[in-house]
């Protein structure tokens, strides 16, 4: 396409109002904003692919695969009593373009600005049917489609012939539009689905994938109108979704157009900061998208890192409205950041491709609360409004646009957004001080809406994807979070976001941005749902035979625990078990569980029932609190007293213990007993229990609500 076209694409006053009046996102239909392909054409000298819709185009960027420009058709030179074509095609010099309406043709001629200017009209062109469903040039002829029927008209001879059926040729009847790519290359387009033709017929595809933006296809996602009922899973735990959205952490991908449409080549190293779709970081876990977007970086409304086209932003909006079709009760926020350039091609743009593609999902409850109240993740589930957006600074600081800002409540600003994020270079690809910087730059920002913790160095010297790399530390992650969180938490508020570059890396892992998001979100829960969630460790057992892991049992699941990671790194359900009152391992190496006054051995690898059924105990007369064996003798706890096997009792307090523990782990000589929320320790045989801390700095998810 001609960069003079792109580079008069300056929105003025008139423009701007026209994406003011857009319709609203609660409407109770699409059908009233919904638009059908009539007609498509590629002219020649790198003029560009066309799509016609109504009274207006869209300019493709066949590279890109995606919307690069959308207009009235005057602003091609077309009349405006002109639209609703049937047909459009150019002859074999590529420089003219006729339009058929009815039986009537349009001929105009492509001048050297890029513009059509008008060169005749008239009735049947070359005796061609009237009111066509498509047409398309190829080669030296057009070929022209009505019904099931196919017609070669030659452009040499001008005579016109039939030429088959559509379905001996893999396509369907009553074609909307058809179009040549490139040599050897077509696609034809019925509804919301095409065909493309390379070295054959392939498809159907979704109309989705042509990455047409600024139109929403009749009946391309009408489930975004449907509400959820039910019961929900907010983000994946229910547990989630009583809280707000600035109550909630969420898996932030940086850069997040940068890489996810393929790479850079040699610059990879210092330009891409993820190596997924957007579609795959979503599935992972992200739900935070951090955009930098530009127009004439890429030629179209596009995302990019400095001078690097990333990708289209339709093609990146496309996938996030993909995942939230597969996944009904997630929640997405996507930042368009302050490195927003040319923001005033970009945020009127991007303001319609967001409101037609998104539009019934974009939440606006907190600008119509007055700012006062974010809403709570299962109203945004329940009414299906899952998609949070933030733009940069430019869009209420500019006129333009800032009518946009005042007109759609949806669109939020990142100056709400407090970002820990500071020019911080790495030494020796050490990420160490990362934290106490961050943590700091929370304190500094603690009353922002939302609190964004970067965890991003930077080094000329190292790849962004070795940085990141140096980063995924448990500690590091975690650590950030954790020296966050009581700021935050004093504010009835969490830190918000981690966001990190390669979350991909080891995303299963303790060392994941994943994994300290959910156990920030478990703290999160247990903070802002105190009236309903307690902390609860029923039982907790050494291990047999992996001396790294501990299990601890929390009603119905079972939660393995890493030493070395000092983490949770797997979670089991076990159906047949609702809770157990204590657990320990027997002289045979087996664990025993215990509920009342019954026992059931546990297979310690497969985490199954060795027994049909609970075996009654011998001589019990009330149910264990904990239970544990140090140095070969069982400990059994029982209200405000543990008895060693055949010894006497001795009362907990005189010990440093409280009444009525819940658990009892022992782990290389030290004596850890859960009661709650908190936890005592003992280092050597004799002492007294002193205080550890809270039971959630285990890192474990033994939050009930």
């Amino acid at each position: 396409m001609r960069f003079t076209i792109l580079r008069s694409w300056i929105p003025n006053m008139a423009v701007i109002l026209g994406m003011l009046h857009l319709p609203a996102s609660s409407t109770s239909s699409l059908d009233d904003r919904c638009s059908t392909i009539d007609a498509a054409f590629t002219l020649a000298a790198g003029a560009g692919t066309y799509f016609l819709s109504g009274e207006e185009y869209i300019l493709y960027n066949v590279y890109r695969e995606s919307e690069a420009k959308v207009g009235p058709i005057t602003d091609l030179g077309l009349a405006e009593e002109v639209h609703h074509f049937a047909a459009a095609f150019t002859l074999s010099n590529g420089s003219t373009a006729v339009f058929i309406k009815g039986c009537k043709y349009f001929k105009y001629f492509l001048k050297d600005d890029g513009h059509l200017i008008f060169e005749e009209e008239g009735d049947n062109f070359g005796s061609l049917p009237c009111f066509p469903d498509a047409a398309i040039t190829w080669g030296q002829d057009i070929l022209v489609f009505k019904g099931c029927a196919v017609w070669k008209f030659s452009t040499t001879t001008a005579t016109l012939q039939p030429d088959g059926e559509l379905p001996g040729r893999g396509l369907p009847c009553d074609l909307d539009a058809a179009v040549e790519l490139g040599p050897d290359q077509a696609i034809f387009i019925k509804g919301t689905r095409f065909w493309k033709f390379e070295r054959g017929i392939k498809g159907p595809f979704h109309t989705d994938d042509l990455n047409l933006c600024s139109w929403y296809l009749c009946g391309e996602a009408d489930w975004m109108l449907e509400r959820n009922r039910g019961t929900l899973q907010c983000n994946g735990d229910k547990r989630l979704c009583h809280l707000r959205l600035n109550q909630v952490t969420l898996a932030g991908l940086h850069n997040a157009g940068s890489g996810f449409h393929g790479g850079f080549g040699i610059a990879d190293c210092l330009v891409r900061n993820h190596a997924r779709s957007i579609l795959q970081q979503l599935h992972l876990g992200i739900r935070y998208l951090d955009i930098d977007s530009s127009y004439f970086q890429c030629g179209l409304l596009g995302t990019n890192h400095k001078i690097f086209c990333g990708g289209s932003v339709c093609r990146l909006v496309k996938q996030v409205r993909a995942f939230l079709s597969q996944k009904p009760h997630d929640v997405v926020t996507l930042t368009f950041n302050h490195d927003m350039e040319d923001p005033e091609i970009v945020i009127p743009a991007l303001t319609r491709q967001l409101k037609v593609q998104l539009g019934p999902m974009l939440n606006d409850k907190f600008r119509l609360s007055g700012e006062k109240r974010w809403p709570k993740l299962y109203e945004a589930v329940r009414t299906n409004k899952r998609v949070f957006v933030f733009y940069s600074p430019a869009v209420h600081d500019t006129s333009p646009t800032s009518l946009l800002y005042t007109l759609h409540s949806w669109i939020h600003t990142e100056k709400w957004v407090g970002s820990t994020w500071r020019p911080i270079a790495a030494q020796d690809g050490n990420c160490s001080k990362i934290v106490a910087l961050t943590v700091d730059r929370c304190r500094e920002l603690q009353h922002r809406q939302l609190m964004e913790m970067s965890i991003i160095l930077w080094d000329w010297e190292l790849c962004i994807s070795e940085l990141a790399r140096s980063c995924r530390k448990r500690q590091i992650l975690h650590g950030a979070l954790r020296g966050c969180e009581p700021y935050r938490h004093s504010h009835k508020m969490s830190p918000n976001v981690l966001l990190v570059d390669y979350p991909e890396v080891d995303a299963y892992s303790a060392d994941s941005v994943f994994h300290a998001v959910y156990h920030q979100n478990v703290r999160n829960i247990y903070t802002h749902r105190r009236g309903d969630c307690q902390v609860v460790v029923d039982a907790a057992v050494r291990r047999p035979g992996q001396h790294d892991q501990s299990l601890f049992f929390v009603g119905s699941k079972v939660i393995i625990y890493s030493h070395s990671k000092e983490a949770q790194i797997e979670e089991q359900k076990l159906p047949w078990m609702s809770s157990v009152d204590a657990a320990y391992v027997s002289e045979e190496g087996e664990v025993l569980l215990t509920r009342g006054c019954s026992w059931l051995r546990l297979n310690s690898s497969s985490l199954q029932p060795v027994d049909p059924a609970w075996t009654t105990i011998g001589s019990c007369d009330s149910a264990f609190d904990a239970a544990v064996v140090l140095n070969g003798t069982l400990h059994v706890f029982q209200g405000c007293y543990v008895t060693p096997q055949d010894q006497t009792p001795v009362r907990l307090p005189l010990i440093g213990l409280p009444c009525d523990v819940d658990a009892a782990l022992n782990i290389d000589g030290r004596t850890f007993i859960f009661q709650g929320k908190h936890f005592w320790v003992r280092k050597d045989e004799g002492e007294n229990f002193s205080y550890g801390g809270s039971t959630l700095d285990w890192t474990i998810d033994a939050v009930v609500c």
